[in-house]
């Protein structure tokens, strides 16, 4: 075949025209004064990184100076990583976000996530994650708090951690899963509050009906969560746990008095799932909140091989899981409740794991930046801008993340015919920035 491994060129053809990036990079902005290096070429550059997986500025920094990569992003001259972190700290988030809604506004219409419907319905998920901690380096919108440590001594002590937390909502059904939003905790609250202010933020973003069902962790198994579910339209499945413990009380001892509803044995990944199900309707789902709600238990026996002492032998294991969800009984039988509740992983494996394996996630981008643009307060005086140097690494990455699985999952016919994976992809694209572009700006 004529092609026989990726090329920048052809990647940012596909881009603009798809996903108009240029049009999109030119809308950016920071706090800077008349920059050299421009808002739309900092966004590029980074950008590109991601797509390159370069796992540091100081990467970036060198290939900024040893390929055509500013000529491809349109810098008149490579430029350091100080510049890059100067902008970047003051960068507008509206821009960006802008960008990521249009991203996978396009990516639906182009039916990206209909391979994943569960009976006609699109599946998004949301979940929590950690996204860097340290003991020394703080700025003004870390949490805090006090850990446990011992010293070289071995006393114990306590020392306090600063550290960032985010919500995200992702897309996890279909083969390609990006992010719709990120919504970071504040200092003072907790992981739920910051889940309500994203969830009635997706309408604003996306309208109702982006997607169907959402799925939660048993954090989410609350009276606001439910009332916001139902007041937009969507459906849910909720892990339930103890921490629910009238509503799993209920529903375990409603469970222990009768046989299973259905069992069947299901083989996947080379494991042998034994499965019992119970479901059951009208549970309240606590005593202030008396709404009946449907209950879903699975009791499975996990039957797998592994080697002990250089034998292959068989090994068991129990788990019971428990999800309460507003999804009908007849259109959703228990087990497709079971398929969706196990599919929240997917938002831990696919998306959390991927970004931090593979996407350097948790590097901790211009966290406690010192050196920022300054603007004139209400008093008169010149002071630094907010830090927005790390949310706004984050979505420029979530960008990223969207646009180059699209581009290996439903573009690539190198990648099928190949078998490539998407690390093989990035490596392709990274080598192809050395080749200089033609004369005509290509990306446009």
């Amino acid at each position: 075949m004529k092609d026989k491994a990726h090329s920048l060129l052809s990647f940012s053809t596909w881009l603009n025209k798809g996903f108009d990036l240029r049009a999109h990079a030119a809308r950016m902005s920071d706090a800077r004064t008349d920059p050299e290096i421009s808002p739309s070429s900092v966004f590029l550059a980074l950008f590109h990184s991601f797509v390159f997986r370069l796992p540091s500025f100081q990467q970036l920094d060198s290939e900024l100076a040893h390929s055509h990569l500013q000529r491809w992003i349109g810098a008149e001259r490579a430029f350091r990583d100080d510049t890059l972190r100067y902008s970047l700290c003051g960068f507008n988030l509206d821009p960006l976000e802008a960008m990521l809604v249009d991203v996978n506004r396009r990516l639906k219409r182009g039916k990206a996530f209909d391979e994943g419907r569960v009976q006609g319905r699109l599946v998004a998920a949301l979940d929590g994650i950690e996204v860097l901690s340290s003991f020394s380096r703080c700025c003004e919108s870390c949490l805090e708090r006090r850990v446990a440590l011992k010293d070289q001594a071995g006393r114990k002590i306590e020392q306090t951690q600063y550290y960032h937390r985010a919500v995200g909502c992702q897309m996890v059904h279909s083969p390609v899963k990006p992010f719709l939003a990120i919504e970071w905790l504040q200092p003072g609250e907790g992981e739920d509050t910051a889940a309500l202010r994203l969830l009635n933020r997706l309408p604003n973003l996306y309208g109702s009906r982006f997607f169907d069902v959402l799925l939660l962790d048993a954090l989410y198994a609350q009276t606001p969560v439910l009332e916001v579910v139902h007041k937009i339209g969507w459906d849910a499945v909720i892990s339930l746990k103890q921490n629910s413990r009238d509503l799993y009380q209920s529903a375990v001892r409603l469970f222990a008095a009768r046989p299973p509803d259905t069992q069947f044995t299901e083989q996947r990944d080379h494991k042998t799932y034994q499965v019992q199900l119970w479901d059951t309707e009208g549970l309240p789902f606590t005593i202030d909140n008396p709404t009946p709600v449907r209950v879903v238990r699975s009791e499975e026996v996990l039957e797998r091989k592994r080697y002990r002492q250089g034998e292959l032998t068989s090994h068991s294991t129990d788990h019971e899981w428990l999800w309460v969800t507003t999804l009908p009984m007849q259109a959703f039988p228990a087990r497709v409740v079971r398929q969706l509740g196990h599919s929240r992983w997917k938002n831990e494996n696919n998306g959390w794991m991927d970004l931090t394996k593979h996407w350097a996630f948790k590097h901790g981008f211009l966290h406690a930046c010192r050196r920022r643009p300054k603007q004139t307060n209400a008093s008169g005086e010149r002071e630094p801008v907010s830090n927005r140097g790390l949310a706004a690494v984050i979505l420029i990455l979530l960008i990223a993340f969207a646009l180059t699985s699209a581009f290996v999952l439903r573009h690539s016919k190198l990648a099928r015919r190949d078998r490539l994976t998407a690390l093989a992809v990035a490596a392709q694209l990274r080598a192809s920035a050395s080749k200089a572009p033609p004369s005509i700006r290509a990306p446009d």
